[in-house]
């Protein structure tokens, strides 16, 4: 249609209702659609710019036009304060990265991983972080087959075999994070690379193969271990929960299940994840470790906070573990382990002292600490379960004696510390940490007794007294990093010996014959106690708390 020309708005446009579509291109005005038109123009130039940064730059400058300057054209510019431009342990500041117009990075940032190749370790302290960090893994809960890990990393970027965005910042996290605990400096600023992988681990499902679950499990569950580790403790929850909840509603609990998954009758159409069988053992065997680490961080750390556990092993609630116990890498990697094999309620039996797994007997390291997380948890949970009025004292007591028993039992069939003089650092670590927390379960389970049972106050002092052994045997204040778990498992021990001073102050002088030097005893364990707290509470907050807590207790008697 012919514009008449006038102005503001010509009468064509006025009477058909299009008064911001109205445009005079032979004025210096400019209506709103050719601001648009020329602003889209500019994001394109900007975007293709950002993709092939290799090609020649566009002639002339690109301007990007601040949609908010009018809010704000009467303040004078600031710089951004680094401390919010960056994001700190404890999560990204904000969803929008690049530069200052946002409207770019963020739709980037939705879709694709966040990749800046600033921020990218060079080639040679990749390397170091890749080092440091497997050097301790096993003590960080890493599951995942290592050499295929880092065959997969030498990939190039955009490589749909490459490890997931999320888990390659982790793993650079970790690493850094251990540096800085055993040299005091990092290569890489934490900062970015937590921002980093809280960012991407939250898109690591979308249009991912099936095999990216386990990495995405992996990324979180080494989140976790990060954030409890600087005391980010609601932030480590948050990454141990969100790697349960996969577990689960991926079926990673029922692999190799005598019984069919979800066979509920019901006339919701249920909606799962249904992970394809594995291409190989050694995939199979990820799953099978995934299930099992994620299950002891759940156990140990839900007994640390008071609150329940998503990996419950209810029948009702569909969560009832059939998967076996886990076995070493290598074994996986031999081929083929039993295919036709299958089991159930493997926690079940096994807490009632049952083999129900592999057709032999299984003394891998994840086993043994899944099998100790489940012990403590177990008598967390029934010392809990006590109360003066119990409605029913036989079962209680029936099922408190069952459980010590199977916890001493239990403690038996563990290698003793004192023979791992040529094992490697990996496995006295982690048998250390076997040991310790089953000697936490002792005490746990006997709790509610300590104070008025004999037996049971025996009982928990020598279990305490077997930590301090422990920590002495595999001399634990040399190690370079540790399972933060420990600290919970200390403090226990630091509680066992302060709940016995407090008694021998209870004690009338002269009423009943304390054994020879047994107050120094007690005094000398607690001390001992400390002194191997102290020594990691300047690189864990964790520990460092813990610590807190147990000297504010001891400055009162």
């Amino acid at each position: 249609m012919k514009c008449d020309g006038v102005r503001p708005v010509c009468g064509q446009c006025a009477r058909s209702n299009k008064r911001d579509e109205c445009g005079y291109h032979d004025s210096a005005a400019r209506s709103r659609t050719q601001i648009l038109e020329e602003e889209v123009a500019v994001l394109e130039a900007r975007i293709r710019q950002l993709e092939n940064p290799e090609d020649e730059p566009v002639p002339g400058p690109i301007m990007l036009r601040d949609p908010h300057a009018r809010f704000h054209s009467s303040q004078s510019p600031t710089a951004p304060d680094s401390s919010q431009s960056s994001a700190g342990p404890s999560g990204p500041s904000s969803p929008v990265v690049g530069f200052s117009g946002g409207s770019l990075s963020r739709r980037s940032s939705i879709s694709s991983p966040i990749r800046e190749e600033s921020d990218e370790p060079s080639t040679e302290n990749a390397q170091l972080l890749l080092d440091v960090f497997f050097e301790h893994s096993s003590q960080l809960g890493w599951f995942m087959h290592t050499t295929r890990f880092r065959h997969a990393l030498a990939l190039p970027e955009g490589n749909p075999n490459r490890p997931l965005a999320a888990l390659v910042d982790a793993v650079y996290l970790l690493g850094a994070s251990n540096m800085r605990q055993i040299t005091g400096a990092a290569p890489i600023d934490e900062h970015v690379y937590v921002s980093r992988a809280l960012r991407n681990v939250g898109l690591g499902l979308a249009d991912a193969p099936s095999h990216r679950v386990v990495q995405v499990i992996q990324a979180r569950v080494l989140l976790a271990f990060y954030h409890y580790g600087i005391g980010k403790f609601m932030e480590g929850r948050h990454q141990s929960d969100a790697a349960a909840s996969l577990v689960l509603f991926s079926g990673m609990h029922k692999i190799r299940s005598t019984q069919s998954w979800r066979n509920v009758s019901s006339f919701v159409d249920v909606m799962t994840l249904s992970l394809p069988a594995p291409q190989d053992q050694v995939e199979e065997g990820e799953r099978i470790n995934a299930l099992w680490t994620v299950f002891t961080i759940c156990r140990v750390w839900a007994v640390a906070f008071g609150a329940p556990v998503l990996l419950s092993d209810n029948d009702a609630l569909g969560t009832q573990i059939d998967t076996p116990w886990p076995l070493d890498m290598e074994t996986y990697e031999r081929g083929p382990v039993y295919p036709n094999f299958r089991t159930s309620s493997t926690l079940r039996n096994f807490l009632a002292g049952i083999n129900t797994s592999w057709p032999w007997e299984n003394h891998s390291m994840l086993a043994q600490i899944s099998n100790a997380a489940a012990l403590f948890d177990r008598a967390t949970y029934l010392a809990s379960c006590w109360r003066p009025d119990i409605a029913n004292t036989n079962a209680f007591y029936a099922n408190f004696i069952t459980l010590d028993q199977r916890i001493d039992e239990f403690k038996t069939q563990l290698y003793y510390l004192e023979n791992l003089n040529n094992a490697g650092s990996d496995i006295i670590r982690t048998m250390h940490a076997i040991h310790c927390l089953t000697d936490a379960a002792t005490i746990q389970l006997h709790s509610p007794f300590a104070q008025q049972n004999v037996l049971s106050r025996s009982k928990a002092f020598t279990a305490a007294r077997a930590i301090v052994r422990a920590n002495i045997t595999v001399r634990a204040h040399e190690f370079l990093i540790i399972n933060p778990m420990l600290g919970i498992v200390w403090a226990a021990a630091c509680q066992v010996f302060i709940r016995e001073l407090l008694c021998m102050r209870s004690i009338p002088a002269g009423a009943t014959p304390l054994l020879p030097d047994r107050e120094a005893e007690v005094r000398g364990a607690v001390d001992q106690l400390q002194a191997m707290m102290a020594v990691f509470a300047p690189v864990s907050a964790f520990i460092n708390y813990q610590l807190v807590k147990v000297q504010q207790e001891l400055m009162g008697l």
